[in-house]
């Protein structure tokens, strides 16, 4: 696999499976394969793109990362250690130490706590004193460009692009050594988008986050990410820097969504044959003799890597 840096990586993903056994229906019961031997890692600082539409399993990938669904196989390091071969205590507390930022701020929140609240919940978790808490409160808001006067306002008196910000204070609140991005602009208007966009880019340039961020659009990972993973089905199709991937994306799939700037909606990943590339009947470039069968994640030029026979 490729090295992200001559160091040890902040996060390392290896040979990432996640399988589904949804009740059974009319059809009987099927396996989902929401994920399909992802690999990747993200170096000290670095901000880790994923793009992929609905059923790729770019967001599956974030909650096996934060402890919520248990692989059924691979490992998810954190500062090289692993979160599933350790004992559920020592788990919550390298959990506590990665902050999360979800594409709906609304679900994100009780709204019953005020502002002051959900910003402190992390400080309570790490055992922060009360005094401590009211000293950074302020600070944490005006990170975010928030007027800490809105401190005692309930969610609903927010709009949705304040709300998000208080999220976001949430997430950084106890400097978390990892952050996780889920949609973060999805829920929010053109013009929202981008002043949150340009805050996390702020805050990643003012203390250096190691951060993975998912997202439907190309057009937020390009502002973000220096590398970027395009998924598709619970597979990995293509990876590398952002530039190299929006100059000259590889596999036909990363092309048809460079060429469009935004996704166009898959099936959902059961209706996908897992023993096919995902992008098989769709593809103009497809092998009939090859495609029917998922290629290798293949390297290209020592930094690129691609899901495609034309590799191969």
């Amino acid at each position: 696999m490729l090295e992200a840096s001559a160091v040890r990586p902040v996060v390392r993903v290896r040979d990432l499976w996640v399988e589904y056994s949804p009740a059974s229906g009319l059809f009987g019961r099927r396996k989902i394969l929401a994920l399909r031997g992802v690999s990747f890692e993200v170096a000290e600082g670095e901000t880790y793109g994923v793009v992929g539409a609905s059923g790729s399993g770019k967001s599956t990938l974030l909650k096996a990362i934060m402890g919520f669904v248990k692989p059924t196989g691979g490992t998810v390091e954190i500062d090289g250690v692993d979160l599933y071969g350790v004992d559920g205590g020592t788990r919550r507390g390298i959990v506590r130490r990665i902050g999360y930022v979800s594409q709906n701020p609304l679900a994100a929140v009780d709204p019953r706590y005020r502002v002051r609240d959900i910003v402190a919940e992390p400080l309570r978790a790490s055992g922060v004193s009360k005094r401590e808490i009211d000293r950074v409160l302020s600070a944490l808001l005006e990170m975010v460009d928030l007027d800490p006067g809105v401190m005692d306002l309930l969610p609903h008196e927010l709009s949705l692009g304040m709300l998000q910000r208080v999220v976001i204070a949430r997430a950084i609140a106890a400097k978390p050594r990892v952050l996780l991005l889920d949609e973060p602009t999805s829920a929010l208007d053109s013009i929202t988008q981008s002043h949150i966009v340009s805050l996390l880019g702020g805050l990643r340039d003012l203390f250096g986050y190691t951060s993975i961020l998912v997202s439907h659009d190309l057009r937020v990972v390009a502002r973000l990410a220096s590398r970027l993973a395009i998924m598709m089905a619970g597979l990995m199709l293509e990876e590398g820097p952002t530039s190299s991937v929006l100059e000259k994306p590889l596999h036909p799939y990363a092309r048809e969504l460079v060429e469009s700037l935004k996704l166009k909606e898959v099936g959902e990943v059961f209706t996908v044959n897992p023993n096919a590339c995902p992008f098989y009947t769709r593809c103009s470039q497809r092998l009939d003799g090859r495609c029917r069968e998922v290629p290798p994640l293949a390297e290209i030029g020592g930094a690129r890597r691609v899901r495609c026979w034309l590799y191969t």
